[in-house]
């Protein structure tokens, strides 16, 4: 296989970024072009704005091809918002000779995917989590084996129609085709989540600023995928009700400021390292932890206190954990896995938001960084750029990926024969 050339693009509520990548067998995808720009005309995960959409999305992909000098035709694209949902389903087959072949793979799929489907939605994945082979279960790559029944346990992503066939429009106005919708939570656990992370159980929780995508994995294999309408921007808005502040650019300004105003003094702090005996003395006096932010440069906010903001924060981080943790409930899972839970998005930025996590669900966290990806990765190194790096992980179709490959944007089996057939046939007969 030679070297293709990969667009990917992410569509989240604060930003859009665009992400071009070589790929070679053999070597991890090379970014050549990047660029990221303001989201106008989406709003949690959704285009409300057709022609706002389409400007945001140009000036980013325009930018990443002047980059890497190159214009690309199909482009990957993420997918996110509250309505997104999942079933998990099995599914059956004779074996057609004696033993499993990449056709009777495709059609135990297939018939895994007969569930009903809510009027007005589509499916964007179906993601096997296992194979068995007669009475022998746990099997991930069945292709060889001999067996007489093959059965697949499959995890499978819903999306309403009205989201992929609104974000196909802005992206085809510009001329370029959407090769695949991607789930935004599926793409990250390709550039973050580990294998072991994967088989001893964890969950995913990408805090983007409209939507929290979340993904529990159990045993190997997704067990449930969800988006919650709740995510980085609630914070600011809080933050802004909260300091009574006259704008949400300003309150915007503390929450990315929250690190550098945690880590001021403040008056008592500056006391007591001139007196420390002395004030040892007045441990009954209420703690002054207001710190000067003049600095900001913000309108009517001349001192905040660490412990409020801190409070106020925690709050809504509280808030997006409980929702995760009851729709992940309601599927019969729990969010609190042995391997933890990886936070993802902007707002896992903020300090102390793994230890936030860890008080409230009771069990370890850590800040996902991306990984993958080689070339002109400088500008999406952070966690909010999971989800770009997982897209082109994913648009370069690594064969150890591929049994848990999902759908194209037409529909599972819009090119699955075609793609994954190959990529199977090269992952097996080496």
């Amino acid at each position: 296989m030679g070297k293709r050339v990969l667009g990917a693009i992410d569509i989240g509520s604060s930003k859009i970024t665009a992400v071009i990548a070589t790929s070679e067998e053999g070597a991890d995808p090379r970014v050549i072009g990047v660029a990221s720009v303001p989201a106008k005309g989406i709003k949690k995960g959704l285009v409300i704005n057709i022609d706002e959409a389409v400007n945001s999305i140009a000036q980013a992909l325009s930018a990443a091809e002047r980059m890497a000098d190159v214009t690309i035709g199909s482009v990957v694209v993420s997918v996110s918002g509250k309505a997104i949902t999942s079933k998990n389903n099995k599914g059956a087959i004779a074996i057609t000779h004696d033993e499993v072949t990449s056709d009777d793979v495709l059609r135990v799929i297939e018939v895994a995917k007969t569930v009903p489907v809510p009027q007005g939605y589509d499916i964007l994945h179906i993601i096997p989590r296992e194979y068995t082979i007669d009475a022998q279960n746990g099997i991930k790559y069945p292709i060889g084996m001999s067996g007489t029944r093959l059965e697949v346990d499959c995890h499978i992503v819903l999306a309403p129609s009205s989201i992929t066939k609104n974000l196909a429009k802005c992206v085809q106005k510009l001329g370029i085709s959407v090769e695949s919708f991607v789930f935004a939570g599926w793409a990250d656990a390709y550039s973050v989540v580990t294998d072991t992370e994967k088989e001893l159980g964890v969950t995913l929780i990408d805090i983007g600023s409209g939507t929290t995508d979340v993904m529990v994995f159990q045993e190997g294999g997704v067990v449930y995928s969800g988006s919650i309408p709740v995510g980085g921007m609630n914070i600011t808005i809080d933050l802004a009700a909260a300091l009574s502040l006259s704008s949400l650019e300003d309150a915007e300004k503390v929450k990315l400021n929250f690190k550098q105003i945690m880590e001021l003094e403040s008056p008592e702090e500056k006391e007591t390292k001139k007196d420390k005996k002395e004030k040892s003395k007045e441990k009954d006096e209420v703690k002054n932890d207001e710190v000067d932010v003049k600095h900001l440069s913000i309108s009517g906010l001349e001192k905040v206190s660490q412990g409020f903001l801190e409070k106020v924060i925690r709050a809504r981080v509280e808030e997006i954990l409980e929702l995760a943790r009851q729709d992940v409930g309601r599927a019969g899972y729990d969010v609190k896995m042995p391997a933890g839970i990886v936070l993802l998005g902007g707002t896992s930025k903020l300090p102390k938001i793994a230890t936030m996590v860890k008080e409230y669900v009771g069990s370890s966290a850590r800040v996902g960084m991306p990984h993958g990806l080689d070339g002109m990765t400088e500008e999406i190194t952070g966690p909010e750029y999971a989800t770009i790096q997982g897209l082109v992980l994913y648009a370069a179709g690594n064969p150890e990926d591929v049994p848990s490959a999902g759908s194209e944007g037409e529909g599972f089996l819009g090119g699955i024969s075609s793609k994954v057939k190959s990529i199977f046939k090269s992952l097996f007969q080496q």
